[in-house]
């Protein structure tokens, strides 16, 4: 029969003789709550002994330790237990064939036996493991690893004579061996390797990379734990082709809103023939201000053009044509925003910024739509502009303008099947622009107008394809019109899209809207209904085949606008497209074309196709494959090929080898440049979870 025993905590001034004087349910120490629980249980008076056997349980605190059977004295809180002994204190986690520990202080031997730590982040293994403090321990013939898998056969482990680990610090091993599936791959007679799990500085692993235009690349980072929400990341770098630089980042976090990052880089070219200092300045950050203002900014400035080409390997990096740097002060309001915002651009494509134009400074308010009466579903809105270009080069137009745009909505539905929508907007742009420091006033007084009329029908077909068991499809035709008019314009300075737009303008515009929403059943009790799909098409046609122009001349208009197509198709598993076609009606060719195809499925494979098409500016086609040849292999690659060079811009060829657990990985990789070869780069890095990554 189940026997238990329950310690209370009493603390007296008078000792007494009381082993003696407790019942089998209690026993009064000065030692703590302990809670105590067995099959069976023999007590020495005169020592304090208990010897309990079958499924015995001791618990004190946050520490609890049950195994086969277990020798406990209350009098020194000193335990030893045998038989499929597990011994927990906080998220640590022990088993063992046996041990002998001071409970009280949390203290002892394990003898083969292993420690889960941190909820199974690091497991530690050893024929003796010695507990000297809560982060101390000290491992003989033992083992570490970040694997939550088989602990007789981990997809890899170090193992080490002798095992010195500090948790939150550093573990020290000693005739050590890396395993893979117990095969051993590298002997490391001495190793240092983090044991983390809270921020702590010290030197993170080293990275490294290679390619035709840097050599050998090396860096050496060093984290600095600064406080709870301050930390910072020092680099020293070195390109055996180029030659030496440092780097830091400082990062801090006053909340979850709060934050920002400060980014420097500076790189000192030795061994080119000309010898440059080359550097990057960035910073972001997001900051609450008072009386509910906040306040945003985003910092970037290189020394040079190229440092984007030089330092990127990712081609999406290195090829940006535009970098920004914003300030940007706002208040929100219940109905309605106010921002102010400084906003620079650099032109990193251009041989220099003279010609690229500037918003500084750039405010707006903007009054959210509000219903204007009770009886009518008539809405209004008011946004009004202030904003100030300049350019570097004195001969291009510059200035400011100033806009006022208020706005009514008047959305309704008649009967169920009728919905209707109308807006009007008055537009005023007030200009001060010149060129030559010669400035001289001007402005553009305009009207919009536009209505909408559309209806819906639906029908809902029946399914059975996997989890998908019905789609309803939705048709949504509709026709509108707009109209621009032009009251005055007499803005003679055009430098941006207001004025390039046309003065006048009537535009039917007609189509159908087509949504697919499924039905997809997961479990008995689970039902969900995603958008699987849509298709559009629409079009329109110009009832002024003529625009009259800021300069006074007329502009032929084509009547019939293109015939724009949108399908999107996200069925629940597998399979996505997003292809959006524009056609001219006149000549039926392709004006523009966007398609992105994908395809994945459950193990691991996924393939994505993406065609780019602008007339006479882009015209490209962008591959990327990952395989899955087995359940730690795979082969990944991808390429970007331009119609107009007809050449490859960039292919990347990889390979990954790793658990299906994710406890590491390898991954060897090689970016092509066939345009640039100097710019071809080789990488290999290996990630061992919870430890970090060696290469790059």
């Amino acid at each position: 029969m189940k026997f238990a025993v329950c310690i209370v905590l009493f603390f007296c001034l008078v000792t007494v003789p009381g082993a003696r004087a407790l019942e089998m349910s209690s026993l009064l120490t000065q030692k703590g709550i302990i809670k105590f629980s067995a099959d069976s249980v023999m007590y020495d008076d005169k020592t304090g002994v208990y010897d309990a056997q079958g499924h015995v349980h001791i618990e004190k605190g946050n520490a609890s330790v049950s195994a086969d059977k277990i020798r406990f004295n209350s009098k020194t809180e000193d335990i030893a237990a045998q038989g499929h002994v597990n011994w927990s204190v906080g998220n640590e986690h022990l088993s063992a064939d046996k041990l002998n520990i001071t409970l009280n202080q949390q203290t002892g031997v394990v003898h083969n036996g292993y420690i889960n730590i941190d909820n199974g982040t690091y497991t530690i293994k050893g024929k003796e493991i010695k507990k000297l403090s809560n982060v101390h321990f000290i491992v003989e013939d033992g083992s570490l690893t970040t694997c939550k898998c088989d602990l007789n056969r981990p997809a890899w482990d170090i193992t080490a004579k002798h095992i010195d680990a500090t948790l939150g610090g550093y573990a020290s091993l000693k005739d050590a061996f890396f395993k893979v599936k117990n095969i051993p791959v590298l002997y490391i007679p001495v190793a240092t390797i983090p044991v983390k799990t809270t921020r702590a500085s010290g030197f993170l692993i080293p990275q490294y990379s290679y390619s035709g235009v840097n050599g050998f690349s090396i860096s050496i980072p060093y984290f600095w734990a600064i406080s709870q929400n301050q930390d910072a990341t020092f680099s020293l770098n070195a390109m055996t082709q180029r030659g030496l630089g440092v780097g830091g980042q400082y990062r801090y976090a006053l909340n979850e809103k709060d934050k920002g990052e400060v980014d420097a880089q500076y790189f000192k070219e030795l061994f080119r023939s000309y010898k440059r200092d080359r550097f990057f300045l960035g910073a972001n950050y997001y900051q609450d201000l008072v009386a509910g203002f906040f306040s945003k900014g985003l910092l970037n400035y290189y020394s040079d053009r190229e440092y984007l080409t030089d330092f990127n390997t990712l081609l999406e990096q290195s090829s940006v044509e535009y970098v920004e740097s914003m300030f940007t002060l706002q208040r929100n309001f219940n109905d309605a925003d106010a921002i102010g915002s400084l906003i620079y651009l650099e032109n990193m494509w251009a041989p220099n910024n003279d010609a690229t134009l500037q918003q500084l400074p750039f405010g707006s308010f903007s009054y959210f739509p509000v219903r204007l009466y009770k009886v009518l579903p008539l809405y209004g809105e008011f946004n009004t502009t202030i904003e100030n270009f300049i350019r570097s080069d004195p001969s291009l137009p510059k200035g400011q303008r100033y806009g006022l745009v208020p706005a009514v909505y008047m959305p309704f539905t008649i009967g169920h099947y009728l919905y209707f929508n109308a807006e009007a907007q008055a537009r005023a742009y007030f200009y001060n622009a010149g060129v030559y420091g010669i400035y001289k006033p001007g402005n553009i007084l305009s009207s919009h107008l536009a209505a909408e009329a559309s209806t819906k029908l639906s029908r809902v077909l029946p399914l059975h394809l996997g989890t998908l068991k019905a789609v309803k499809h939705i048709v949504e035709p509709f026709i509108g019109i707009t109209a621009n008019h032009t009251l005055i314009s007499n803005e003679q300075y055009a430098f941006d899209e207001v004025e390039n737009s046309p003065l006048e303008s009537r535009v039917v515009e007609f189509g159908i809207r087509n949504s697919f929403i499924g039905k997809v059943k997961q479990y008995e009790n689970m039902v969900s209904y995603p958008v699987i799909g849509r298709f559009d098409i629409t079009s329109g046609y110009n009832l002024l085949p003529t625009a009259q122009t800021l300069t006074g001349t007329v502009q032929p208009i084509k009547p019939m606008l293109p015939i724009d197509f949108a399908l999107v198709l996200q069925p629940p598993k597998f399979l996505s497209t997003n292809i959006n076609m524009s056609v001219d009606p006149a000549t039926l060719s392709l004006t523009q074309t966007s398609v992105i195809e994908s395809a994945s499925d459950t193990r691991g494979d996924n393939l994505s196709l993406g065609y780019s098409y602008l007339r006479s500016m882009v015209n490209s086609i962008n591959a990327y494959l990952n395989f899955a040849l087995s359940g730690h292999l795979s082969l990944y690659g991808s390429a970007n090929y331009s119609f107009y060079d007809h050449s490859m811009i960039q292919v990347v060829y990889g390979i990954r080898f790793g658990t299906s657990a994710k406890c590491w990985s390898i991954d060897a990789s090689y970016i092509q440049r066939p345009l640039t070869p100097s710019l071809s780069t080789v990488s290999v890095y290996l990630t061992l979870t919870g430890l970090g990554t060696i290469g790059h």
